[in-house]
């Protein structure tokens, strides 16, 4: 049957794909440390750097703690400047600027939008507007740099010839719960395959959006960021491809703080599967009529269908259910089964070893892992509504609540479904087809464990 055979292709094949395809550009982005170049040691002759940082509702905590961590950072201080972006009402502005403490050597300019057009995107073209700098990093407010990650950053920009360079992500968390653990180990396993593995095979590197060092003539060639897209960092980098501009990736760290409970985790996640979903459907001509070869083309395309795998199992798994309580005959294919089973293994090996590098002992990534992929398919229907999203003509978003607890209703459905998956298990069961049961089975206790850590606010 035709249908059974695509449901198991979604299900089992183009998920292992997706995961073998992020493990063998780990392979690569791992070995070897690409920003360890030729050291340009006189801070006289660096470029002007401007660092733009969008901020609304932030702790001044936060905000003061960047400002504090970049003027430790290695750079001409005559030739550095941050410009933070405020989206916040009056009020609160003023209080920044009477409350935050800016170095006498260190130029820091804040600004309130008064016309506030678009999301991150649009403070981040405001920014460019007020910047003077040849250089232009994008930082989130939560960021954290290490003393040299600057320096290094540009000179592997300089050695190569990079029009932007990346720099790469480490996770971190104030408050340490397993998902939180999971996200730390996941952000550097991604960013070395995503970011360094990608450049190292020859892919197209896209800029990121935290940590990201721009030429000014090349965002200048591209008009900048486009306020009306959500995704401000694949669009950016979808248009400076189709001109021509060469992104690269260093193994310079950038501190990113990772969603430590579910709320913060599915608001994150709903919202770069509306983004990717966003910059594949309104960026597709860029990205089809740049110059470039056809299969880095493709990548592209299916780097921004990410999350495509995990939603074509969600409507896949549903089908199942369907079909077992209505009586049509489906069942899980056992050698493709067997396939999807040793590629999780394998990638969970991997995910042990590398939390084992971070001092993450065995049983704590495997319950890290395990609660991270739980939330992943417990909040696949809503992954589904945010890919959805990003083909309407107005969208908007919410800022991950990072650090402070955030409330949602999305609960009660994850617990319908979760449900709904376990009955329909059981059919299968009773009708003898227990392969079908293990597994349905199996995506149902994601689905029930998601609703439990949600009503113990996880």
């Amino acid at each position: 049957m035709i249908l059974n055979i695509l449901l198991n292709l979604a299900i089992f094949i183009i998920p292992s794909l997706a995961v073998w395809n992020q493990i063998i550009l780990y392979i690569f982005g791992k070995s070897g440390d690409i920003a360890n170049l030729i050291l340009l040691n006189n801070e006289s002759n660096l470029p002007k750097l401007s660092i733009i940082v969008p901020t609304k509702g932030e702790r001044i905590e936060v905000i003061q703690g960047l400002i504090d961590n970049i003027h430790e950072a290695i750079w001409d201080r005559n030739k550095l400047e941050i410009i933070i972006v405020s989206d916040d009402e009056q009020e609160y502005f003023d209080k920044l600027l009477s409350t935050l403490i800016i170095p006498p050597d260190l130029d820091v300019r804040i600004f309130r939008r008064e016309k506030k057009l678009g999301y991150k995107s649009g403070a981040l073209a405001f920014g460019l507007q007020k910047s003077t700098g040849d250089l232009i990093l994008t930082l989130d407010v939560d960021a954290r740099i290490e003393k040299d990650s600057l320096i290094k950053a540009y000179n592997h920009m300089v050695n190569l010839g990079c029009d932007a360079i990346t720099m790469e992500w480490h996770g971190y968390s104030n408050i340490s719960t397993s998902l939180a653990k999971a996200l730390m180990v996941s952000t550097v396993l991604t960013s070395k395959s995503i970011l360094r593995g990608r450049d190292k095979l020859g892919l197209k590197v896209l800029p990121i959006g935290c940590g990201t060092i721009y030429k000014r003539s090349a965002l200048e060639a591209v008009n900048g960021w486009d306020y009306k897209m959500i995704q401000d960092d694949y669009e950016l980098g979808a248009r400076l491809i189709n001109k021509g501009f060469k992104v690269c990736a260093s193994s310079s760290p950038v501190y990113v703080e990772v969603p430590d409970n579910l709320i913060a985790f599915y608001v994150q996640q709903t919202r770069w599967a509306m983004g990717t979903m966003e910059v594949l459907y309104w960026r597709f001509k860029y990205i089809i009529s740049s110059d470039i070869k056809l299969w880095q083309k493709l990548e592209i395309i299916a780097y921004l269908s990410q999350y495509i795998p995990i939603i074509l199992t969600f409507i896949s798994a549903i089908i199942f259910a369907i079909a077992g309580f209505v009586g049509i005959r489906l069942s899980m294919n056992l050698p493709m089964f067997i396939i999807w089973a040793i590629t999780l293994s394998i990638y969970a090996s991997i995910f042990v070893n590398s939390a084992k590098k971070s001092g993450i002992d065995t049983v704590t990534a495997i319950k890290a892992l395990g609660r991270l992929s739980a939330y992943t398919v417990g909040i696949s229907p809503f992954l589904l509504i945010g890919t959805i999203n990003a083909f309407k003509k107005t969208r908007t978003y919410i800022v991950t609540p990072k650090g402070k607890k955030a409330k949602s209703n999305i609960g009660y459905p994850i617990l319908a479904f979760g449900v709904f998956f376990i009955l329909s298990a059981f059919l299968y069961m009773f009708r003898g087809d227990f392969l079908t049961f293990i597994w349905l089975a199996y995506y149902s206790i994601a689905f029930l464990y998601t609703f439990i850590a949600y009503i113990k606010g996880l």
